[in-house]
């Protein structure tokens, strides 16, 4: 308990009673140079005590300020006291300041102390109006509590705000991650077909004139399609699929043989038009899906 300690901060503080003041540099002063133990000392106390009769731990010597803050210097304080405050009981100060501005106590705020026998008692005036200031940390305890509401309010807002950037990002790589599969899967069927109708051109089971046609992205836009159908009794398949079936199977027509190989060059044209027209018949027969 030896040196200066910190009691009191320039500043709009609020006592115990809810009422706000603002405290002046001046105000500060003013309690510095009326402070005079020799016509008052002000006791060291736990708590504010309101009776005749509470123990005095120590003394109030003198009184300084410094920048903003009034700090105040002890004697007589009693080991125990000074133990109590070491150990970590008593961290909190708090001052009563008389109307007229002069210094009343300098109360240690914390669990109530065990019984202390021999302990000097001091005489509380009841007829005197006092307003009592909680000090702590160096700074008003209200406005402490304040700033550190604030503090962390902008942390979680800080915080929040991280969290929305991490998930939009997270959204857009998996958004641009889709697109991307889905059109290297697009392309990949794509290839698929293209090989399909190149190994059927050379195979000879598909017309050379069928891929010029844009075969390719008819049975590409069947396999966008999706979904199975049921285009016979009790098989399933889907659109292309079927499709690729339906070419596999009409290859060993006789229909189709006959448009590959024209008996005559000269009856090219009208074969040409009688092998679409039962193209067309034979497409209907097969292509009854009843889902």
């Amino acid at each position: 308990m030896d040196g200066w300690v910190e009691v009191f901060k320039a500043g709009t503080n609020t006592d115990s009673q809810g009422r706000t003041r603002t405290w002046t540099k001046a105000d500060l002063d003013k309690m510095v140079s009326s402070y005079n133990p020799a016509d008052f000392e002000a006791p060291i106390v736990i708590g504010h005590p309101k009776g005749d009769n509470a123990p005095a731990y120590g003394w109030v010597d003198g009184l300084k300020r410094v920048g903003e803050v009034l700090l105040a210097k002890f004697k007589q304080v009693t080991p125990e006291f000074s133990k109590w405050v070491q150990d970590g009981h008593y961290k909190k100060r708090s001052v009563r300041i008389h109307q007229d501005g002069t210094l009343g106590h300098v109360a240690f705020l914390g669990a109530a102390p065990p019984a202390i026998a021999g302990l000097k008692d001091i005489q509380f005036s009841a007829d005197i109006e006092a307003n009592d200031y909680d000090y702590s940390e160096g700074v008003n305890s209200m406005d402490a509590r304040l700033k550190q509401l604030e503090d962390e309010l902008k942390t979680v807002k800080d915080e929040n705000a991280k969290l929305v950037t991490e998930r939009n990002d997270f959204k857009s790589k998996a958004e641009k991650g889709e697109a991307d599969f889905s059109a290297a899967q697009k392309q990949a069927k794509k290839a698929d077909i293209v090989s399909f109708v190149d190994q059927g051109i050379k195979d000879g089971k598909i017309l050379p004139a069928w891929k010029e046609k844009g075969l390719v992205d008819f049975m590409a836009a069947l396999d966008e399609q999706g979904g199975d159908y049921e285009f016979s009794a009790g098989k399933k398949e889907s659109p292309g699929d079927w499709f690729r079936t339906f070419i596999s199977d009409f290859a060993a027509h006789p229909l189709f043989k006959e448009m590959v190989n024209p008996k005559k060059e000269d009856d090219k044209k009208s074969a040409d038009f009688a092998a679409d027209e039962k193209l067309a018949e034979e497409m209907v027969s097969y292509v009854m899906p009843t889902k």
